[in-house]
This record gives structure tokens, C-alpha cells and sequence, in this order.
């Protein structure tokens, strides 16, 4: 990723790059978006309390189809995301950022550490004992 976007720099790399966007977002009763209890809520922040307002980074998601404008909506410095896993009823909910790396040239296969220490990364199909699939991610 690269670029800068208000209140932080980002990290650059030689890769194809992604603008993040930084955003405050509220709704048309002025309620703005916080965090309560693990939960991310609205409500009118005022004083020292407008401190608590999450910044909402989004990226373009590209996993969807880009007619449908999809993105990626993250608050505590991108490190958790909005999801709404498949369901009769869907529901959102805040997940921690882990993500998993699928190779665009063999799809099906996903950029792993070995479970010991100072191994080279490789690629696996399925989590087990000896690989390990999830990655943090955040802005730096």
C-alpha cells in the first residue's frame, strides 16, 4: 500500500498499490460510530467524549464483483473489519484482523509459516499443526 491519507502514513512497497481512505462517519441525527463493550456503536459524543469516534479506513475489495462497488471497511487503525458471514439472517460483526493470503496463480493454495521458528514461508492448502494460514494485517 502506499500513499498517505489524513493522520497517517502508510507503508510503501514495489507492489501493485491500493489507496486506503480514512473517514469519519456518522448518520443524519449527527450520531457518530464508537466502540462500547467490544461492539461498535452510534451515539452523540460530545466534549472529551468525541475522542472515542472511530475512524472508519476502507480499501476497494476485490474478492467481489467490482460492479457491486465492493470495499473494506476497518476502524482501530485497520486492524479489526465489519463482516457478515453467509447466513439466512445475516448479522455484522467486528472481526479481529486476521486474513489469509490465497496465491493468485494457484488458487486453493495459501502463503503459510511453518509452526517452528526460521522456516521459510511456503504455501499449503489447509491449516494443520505444522502450517499456519492466519496473518495479522495492519497499517504501519
Amino acid at each position: 500500500m502506499g500513499g498517505e491519507a489524513e493522520g497517517f502514513t502508510l507503508c510503501h512497497t514495489p507492489t501493485l498499490q491500493t489507496k486506503v481512505f480514512q473517514y469519519r462517519i456518522w448518520d443524519v441525527n449527527q450520531k457518530s460510530l464508537y466502540l462500547r463493550n467490544d461492539q461498535l456503536v452510534a451515539g452523540h459524543l460530545q466534549g472529551a467524549n468525541a475522542a472515542l469516534e472511530e475512524k472508519v479506513f476502507w480499501v476497494p475489495n476485490r474478492a467481489f464483483e467490482p460492479s457491486r462497488l465492493p470495499v473494506i471497511l476497518g476502524i482501530q487503525n485497520g486492524t479489526r473489519c465489519l463482516a457478515s458471514p453467509p447466513a439466512s439472517q445475516p448479522t455484522l460483526q467486528l472481526q479481529d484482523g486476521l486474513w489469509r493470503f490465497e496465491s493468485a496463480a494457484n488458487p486453493g493454495w495459501f502463503l503459510c509459516t511453518s509452526a517452528r521458528g526460521h522456516q521459510p514461508l511456503g504455501l499449503s492448502r489447509h491449516p494443520d499443526a505444522t502450517h499456519l494460514l492466519d496473518f495479522y494485517f495492519q497499517l504501519c
